[in-house]
């Protein structure tokens, strides 16, 4: 607790109850008129004001607890007294709604610990204004006791209920409140204040919003009528004429359930009454609904009341719990290790002794990773292709017809089936992604224990035979990763002698333009390879960097590529003067977008887009403070999270990218769009096996080199899709 913020506690009666009000003051804000006592001691910073008729009206609690307490009196025969206790609570700064909820509960566990539980009232009140100096995150208790004639429970100790409240804007921004337990539950119930357009979602996991989750709207379009929809903002699956169902006056109860995949919505206190929602969820659309997300939309704001009922004798005992929980957690964080590693090293194995020390598990925990490795293979995400070598699984796809082969040897194709196409891929998902649009396909994955894996799928894209692969990463030797990636090109070309043209398809970070939206490259925008008018160049790596302090200019010995063969780069230019002619114009990627999303809706993976909120533009000044800036406006034609297209060359190198002088001094330089990881070795390669025919697309994931991970699986669909346009039209 600050010096100057001392506890006040004032008493008064309101409608026959008695209210303490325990309140962290100012010292400077304290009108010493009314106070009664000022305490020394231990009890040093807290001061007692004289009795009040009333207390000041304040905005409406955070989180309550209610509980029923029974004592006895002996002064008076020892008879029972049946108090019904409510303790409401307000919060200061900006603690999340998880840290608020802990906080009010483990305020109340430590007040009412058995162990040291106060004789009387006066104990009681004294203990909770000492145990409030440890919780800075409260700014307020209200203590409310009001005497029941209620019949005393049957069991040793009454339920406490504990009520979470939340306020949302008038916007709609989902808040995720894992403050409110829904696993292992089928139904909550809930009290709920606004005007109209609220929103619920339950869903699978937090991140995902628009994948694997129920949207329930109640009072849509002006109050008038409630919808279920799948993902938020998705199609509508039910809807019900609801006239006037919710107020901004009072509270109004309601319940929902999707106990037996059965989604249904109903209006008052007891559930499985008032339904006015029903919809079964097919089996192909099933999933466990772990988590609660709330929010109001531009008509109205709304205040919402969660309840809880708390087990006294369990709440007591939750220490063991936290620390099974937290174990858990850190296995879970374990498990998408493991996966994180396979899918890099994929199509290569990784032995289980190198997995097991990439992900930091102990010798001692080596039984449990055995029992994850294990469960992981049963999902069909891993397998144990021989004792002790572990390889990640790519599924068939969303077509029957598509299937994955694990061989010794990639059959050989005939001259009418060998692809002249070939499609590069560094990533697993941009893998998946680029899969996703190749119809009637078959993956080959011959796999080695030692040495270098391959992956091939083969099928089709409009007329076009393709071949797609993915190069293996060797994340503990970056020089053994760029061997792996020359070899496994040369590898490429050598097994499909037919191919002409190839495309290397995945992420990359964005050279964003602050002034110019028709030049700005957000995050889920493509960038392809097209020379810039003055250059001739369609990548450009940068081998060395020189600065001159004096002159305080910098110097790159820099390598380029071009194309003898430009005919993928005319197809580029052909499609980009169509779609800039006319804002009406169709954008065929858009179409072969969702055509990859609805294909991709099996996979663990999201592809979906990220919430436009997340794409945060910051401008490094000069002085080399870092400032959060907006995105340029656009004009009438400009649709904000529509996935645009722009033109220019790609680089990598000396870690220019994660510099702000440096990749905006050599962006200039070079015309360059976007930064990637890796390509140059590709380059090579193909430039040393006389591949004369090149293009380069990367979907925006970041504004670095790509590497950070929200926005790779949705930014790799989007580069997969503009590739099928082009092919299409080649």
């Amino acid at each position: 607790m600050e010096a100057e913020e001392e506890i006040v506690m004032t008493a008064a009666k309101r409608n026959g109850s008695a209210i303490m009000r325990l309140e962290r003051v100012n010292h400077s804000e304290i009108d010493f008129k009314k106070v009664h006592h000022v305490a020394g001691g231990p009890y040093k910073g807290i001061l007692i004001n004289k009795a009040a008729t009333d207390l000041n009206t304040v905005e409406a609690s955070e989180g309550r607890l209610e509980f029923l307490a029974y004592m006895v009196d002996e002064d008076h025969n020892n008879e029972a007294i049946q108090d019904y206790w409510t303790l409401r609570f307000w919060f200061q700064g900006n603690a999340d709604g998880m840290t608020k909820k802990k906080t009010f509960t483990d305020y109340f566990q430590e007040l009412m610990n058995p162990t040291n539980f106060p004789k009387n009232y006066i104990g009681f009140i004294k203990k909770a204004l000492v145990v409030l100096r440890s919780y800075p995150v409260i700014k307020r208790v209200d203590l409310e006791v009001n005497q029941t004639t209620e019949p005393p429970p049957e069991e040793s100790l009454p339920p406490i209920k504990s009520f979470t409240t939340v306020f949302t804007p008038a916007v709609y921004t989902y808040q995720l409140l894992p403050e409110i337990p829904i696993q292992n539950k089928t139904f909550i119930t809930f009290m709920l204040k606004a005007a109209g357009d609220a929103h619920i979602a339950l869903s699978a996991v937090y991140s995902e919003l628009e994948r694997k989750t129920w949207e329930i709207t109640i009072g849509a379009e002006n109050n008038t009528k409630s919808t279920i929809k799948e993902g938020a903002m998705g199609q509508v699956k039910i809807e019900a004429l609801t006239l006037n169902i919710l107020t901004n006056d009072d509270f109004r109860y309601f319940w929902i359930s999707w106990a037996e995949n059965h989604i249904e919505v109903g209006r008052g206190a007891q559930y499985g009454y008032g339904r006015f929602l029903h919809w079964y969820v097919p089996p192909n659309k099933q999933f466990n609904v772990n988590c609660l997300g709330v929010s109001t939309d531009k008509a109205s704001r709304g205040q919402w009341e969660f309840a809880e009922i708390l087990d006294p004798e369990e709440e007591f005992g939750k220490q063991a719990r936290k620390k099974k929980l937290k174990k858990s957690l850190i296995w879970l964080a374990k498990k998408q290790r493991i996966l994180q590693c396979l899918e890099d090293s994929y199509p290569n194995t990784i032995p289980v002794s190198n997995l097991l020390k990439l992900c930091k598990v102990k010798l001692s925990d080596t039984t449990t990773a055995a029992v994850m490795l294990n469960d992981l293979q049963n999902k069909g995400f891993i397998k144990e292709v021989e004792k002790g070598f572990w390889m990640r699984i790519q599924s068939g796809g969303a077509d029957a017809k598509d299937e994955v082969q694990i061989v010794k040897n990639i059959p050989r194709l005939t001259s009418q089936e060998q692809p002249t196409i070939a499609v590069i891929t560094s990533l697993y998902c941009e893998k998946l992604a680029v899969d996703a649009l190749i119809d009637n396909k078959t993956t080959f994955v011959k796999y080695k224990t030692e040495g270098e894996s391959q992956v091939y799928s083969v099928g089709r894209i409009g007329r076009h035979k393709i071949v797609s692969t993915k190069l293996s990463k060797d994340a503990s030797s970056p020089e053994n990763s760029k061997i792996s990636t020359e070899n496994s090109v040369t590898r490429l070309l050598g097994t499909f002698s037919k191919v002409q043209h190839v495309f290397l398809v995945g992420v990359g970070g964005s050279v964003p333009d602050y002034d110019d939206a028709s030049k700005h490259v957000r995050l889920g925008d493509i960038v392809v390879s097209l020379p810039p008018k003055e250059r001739s160049c369609l990548y450009v790596h940068c081998q060395k960097v020189e600065h001159t302090v004096r002159t305080d200019e910098f110097k790159f010995n820099v390598k380029h590529w071009a194309c003898a063969d430009d005919a993928l780069q005319k197809v580029a230019e052909k499609i980009r003067k169509v779609t800039d002619s006319s804002s009406d114009t169709e954008r065929p990627w858009d179409i072969y977008l969702e055509e990859a999303s609805e294909r991709l809706k099996a996979e663990e993976s999201s592809f979906h887009r990220p919430f436009i909120n997340t794409d945060r533009l910051y401008y490094t000044n000069p002085d080399g403070t870092v400032v959060e800036v907006q995105h340029p406006s656009g004009d009438k034609n400009y649709i904000e999270g529509r996935t645009n297209v722009r033109f220019g060359a790609i680089s990598n190198g000396m870690n220019i990218a994660k510099d702000g002088k440096l990749r905006k001094t050599f962006a200039r330089l070079y015309g360059i769009k976007a930064y990637d990881l890796d390509t140059d070795a590709i380059l090579e390669s193909l430039e040393g096996n006389r591949n004369e025919s090149f293009l380069i697309i990367r979907g925006i994931a970041d504004y670095a080199d790509g590497s950070r991970k929200e926005w790779q699986p949705y930014s790799a669909m989007a580069a997969a899709a503009y590739m099928k346009t082009l092919i299409m039209a080649l």
